[in-house]
């Protein structure tokens, strides 16, 4: 029973520490948010795909966390970061392939001549 509660206890301490870096992220996100409309790139529709990038990879993040925070067991944990890892796979390879779209345009190549 003792390890029963020592589990509970353990368990609330970790989704006590992860809302709390959620909360941080968010401040920090906005803090970056605020900067981003101050500088040239400000709010362009770059700097709004970049930002949503960003945030969607943080939830992300922070999903996988809660997730892993209630795994069964090893194999649940495995499976867990397995599934993680492939769909951040994938989705990095589109932002990535939608950056170098966006960023074509302006890109100047020299001429020889």
């Amino acid at each position: 029973m003792a390890d029963k509660d020592s589990s509970d206890v353990i368990l609330n301490m970790m989704s006590k520490n992860l809302e709390q870096a959620r909360g941080a992220m968010n401040n920090y996100l906005q803090f970056i948010e605020k900067s981003l409309s101050v500088s040239p790139m400000g709010t362009s529709s770059q700097a709004n795909t970049l930002k949503g990038y960003v945030e969607r990879n943080v939830q992300a993040t922070f999903d996988f966390s809660e997730q892993l925070l209630h795994a069964k067991d090893f194999q649940d944990v495995v499976r867990i970061q397995t599934e993680f890892l492939q769909t951040q796979f994938r989705v990095l390879t589109d932002q990535a392939k939608d950056v170098v779209e966006m960023t074509k345009p302006t890109v100047i190549v020299p001429r020889d001549g």
